[in-house]
């Protein structure tokens, strides 16, 4: 049965008060044939949508969104940097940058938010996660060429709390919050939240510098809702949260800074010039320490009129940097405004038609009293960017099987590096793109989905391509073009009572891709490649319940990379992986077992090759990475209506690549570096737990 616009008219008109969040849901137009298939995990819209639960994400015992999505199909979530821990989120199997975080429909994570910031987005707050697979994912984000990450925020629906608290091995603390209100008219309601986590450095090869960095983060937020008249939804979010990495020596923060004595970046030193021996040196020549800091607001109101309904959206953020990378310093700040306003409404019985406008504005600027940029070096990165968007979509519904979803968008884009000593905008330029999304449900059981498009972004930043401040040269900028992608993905999903399946293929072209390359005179420049690459990708998921108590799923997932997009990746991608996992729920009791396995690779295409051990090189780096398995348990008991336990573990075999081989490597210049990564690189993980709910 589908839900019309005007049966929401009416009952606005007629006074019935909406609770916000189905008031929101019930405005958008959509069959409702399955609903959502939990076995699956894919949510009932034209587009093929995975969605990653409340329950899931504490069944996986996951502090951040990255730890909640890591092993959903098409994602893979990579570290870059030992030191560091920079984590990227690559979707269908393109990079980190080409990946769009949105909060609630709203696009605007920056630059800075979307490398250092990852593991600074808590958990606490978050009622589910929508991934979004392909080019074009999202009308207000274009930019996603890999596709979008949609956190959707709890919102107050009674009056009431919870309390989580856990701790365990390698200094794994967390402790999180939530209060709710709402009024007996339920026109008002109010949801905040607290979260803290921290994970301590972990070296499991005892050298004294780690595999994994002390990560501690913080975060806050206030959501609420106001009724304002039957047709008036007005919406308010604001939170801050802070990321604090610190990693290389296993001394603490104040004692390198202590025994510092270099005047610039400083050079490792281990004993026999071997990274698998013990660190010998300044211990500044191996720390990396990152805090970066996000508050962010963002207000909605949603009008329902006669014929239509109008939305805007206003949302702006600051975040900001405070960086030390082996004695050289490094810190930014960048302020992020989005502005949308749309219009919804139907058009005769069989279309629903949606147009608007929205606004985009970063800037960012970064300072160093190490790198001062001068005429012969590298300039700094600061930049500035708009892009002014106009769009236009028309949902069709064919007829009782068909649903067709045509959109069209068109944007003025414009940037300028500020930070090099060319002046104006590298970047202007004037863009229209398509997509297309089609349902047809062959039986009540078996729905296929299609979707086409293109997707653009404007290439902003060194860190989305390296994993942080390269040497003390600064930063060079030869970015005189957009990237464009072209998208296809075909989805086939069945749902018959317990057994659930889904499957997907798509395509992914991308032209001018952002890439760090080095000059004559070993300067890094950030440079658009004048080659097209592509990756082909293919997944299948499977569910199905063995009673009411116990569920069984599983997926493999495999991918096809083009060899000149692996030359330019930083870290070697996943190329096939499998998952199963079995859940079993009775009387207060959830016990989880989830076992991950990833396929072997030869990392030579990736740019493995030439990396040793030594200075001497004399101990080459192995040029292929086994496959291995990884396995995570959680059990849980309510001991009332109020309190539960807990305990769980992860990595239960305690596998990690440094068991094999240290992520540092020399280079065959003599140069040291932190990112021969192709495995896990934290061991187990055990943990307990106690959640109150009230």
């Amino acid at each position: 049965m589908r839900v019309t616009y005007s049966i929401i008219s009416a009952l606005c008109i007629s006074g019935i008060s909406l609770h916000a969040q189905d008031y929101l849901e019930a405005v958008s137009v959509k069959t409702s044939q399955n609903n959502m298939n939990q076995q699956a995990h894919v949510k009932d819209s034209i587009e093929k949508t995975e969605v990653v639960s409340r329950k899931e994400i504490e069944k996986k015992q996951a502090v951040s969104l990255v730890e909640a999505i890591e092993k959903s199909p098409g994602v893979d979530v990579t570290t870059n940097c030992s030191m560091c821990g920079i984590k990227r989120v690559m979707l269908n199997g393109m990079k980190g940058e080409h990946t769009t975080v949105l909060s609630d429909g709203v696009p605007f994570h920056s630059t800075v938010s979307s490398y250092y910031g990852m593991d600074a987005l808590g958990t606490g707050d978050v009622e589910s996660i929508e991934i979004s697979r392909g080019s074009g994912a999202s009308l207000t984000a274009p930019e996603a060429i890999g596709g979008t990450l949609n956190i959707v925020s709890r919102r107050a629906k009674k009056n009431g709390g919870e309390f989580n608290f856990a701790f365990g091995e390698q200094g794994y603390t967390l402790g999180s919050f939530v209060g709710e209100g709402i009024t007996s008219d339920k026109k008002t309601g109010i949801l905040f939240s607290g979260m803290y986590s921290n994970y301590n450095q972990y070296d499991r090869d005892h050298n004294g510098v780690n595999e994994a960095p002390k990560l501690e983060n913080q975060l806050g937020s206030v959501n609420l809702f106001h009724q304002l008249t039957t047709r008036d939804l007005l919406e308010l979010k604001v939170s801050h949260s802070t990321s604090n990495v610190y990693g290389g020596p296993m001394v603490s923060k104040g004692d390198t800074f202590a025994q510092f004595y270099a005047t610039g970046g400083v050079t490792p030193t281990f004993v026999g010039g071997n990274v698998n021996n013990a660190y010998a040196g300044d211990p500044m020549g191996t720390m990396e320490n990152v805090t970066t800091t996000r508050d962010e607001a963002t207000g909605k109101w949603t009008h329902v009129g006669e014929n239509g309904t109008f939305k805007g959206t206003v949302a702006y953020a600051t975040a900001g940097q405070e960086s030390m990378y082996e004695g050289t310093d490094y810190r930014n700040k960048d302020n992020t405004l989005f502005v949308d306003l749309n219009y919804k409404h139907p058009l005769g019985e069989n279309h629903f038609l949606t147009y608007g406008t929205d606004l985009k504005k970063e800037t960012m600027k970064a300072q160093s009293t190490k790198f001062v940029a001068t005429a012969d070096s590298n300039g700094h990165d600061d930049f500035t960017t708009q892009a002014l968007g106009l769009y236009l979509q028309d949902t069709w519904t064919i007829n009782d099987k068909t649903e067709l979803n045509l959109a069209l968008r068109g944007a003025k884009i414009t940037t300028n590096f500020t930070g090099q000593f060319a002046k104006g905008d590298e970047i202007d330029t004037t863009i229209v793109v398509p997509r297309l999304h089609l349902r047809y449900n062959h039986t009540d059981y078996l729905t296929s989905r299609f979707s086409a498009g293109e997707g653009y972004r404007a290439p902003l930043s060194f860190f989305e391509s390296e994993h942080g401040l390269i040497g003390s040269q600064g930063f060079g900028v030869d970015v005189t073009k957009i990237e464009r992608s072209n998208n296809a993905t075909y989805a086939l999903s069945y749902v018959k009572g317990g057994l659930s399946v889904s499957s997907s293929v798509a395509y992914t072209q991308v032209k001018n891709l952002a890439y760090v390359s080095y000059d004559a005179m070993g300067k890094p420049i950030l440079q658009n490649s004048n080659q097209a690459v592509a990756v082909r990708n293919g997944d299948i998921v499977l569910g199905y319940a063995l009673t009411p108590s116990l569920s069984i799923s599983g997926g493999y997932e495999r991918y096809f990379y083009d060899k000149q997009y692996k030359e330019l990746l930083y870290i070697a991608a996943i190329e096939q992986r499998a998952r199963v996992a079995l859940d079993w729920e009775h009387e207060g009791w959830d016990i989880m077992g989830e076992a991950t396995w990833t396929g072997g690779r030869d990392l030579s295409p990736y740019g493995y090759s030439n990396r040793f051990n030594d200075l001497a090189m004399t101990s080459p780096k192995s040029t292929h990475a086994p496959s291995f398995t990884t396995v995570d348990m959680k059990i849980s008991k309510e001991l009332s209506k109020t309190f539960s336990i807990y305990a769980g573990v992860k990595n239960l075999f305690d596998y990690t690549q440094t068991k094999y081989e240290s992520p540092l490597y020399y280079d065959a210049t003599g140069g040291y570096n932190v990112g021969n990564i192709w495995g896990p690189l934290r061991g187990r993980m055990s943990y307990v737990g106690i959640k109150a709910t009230f």
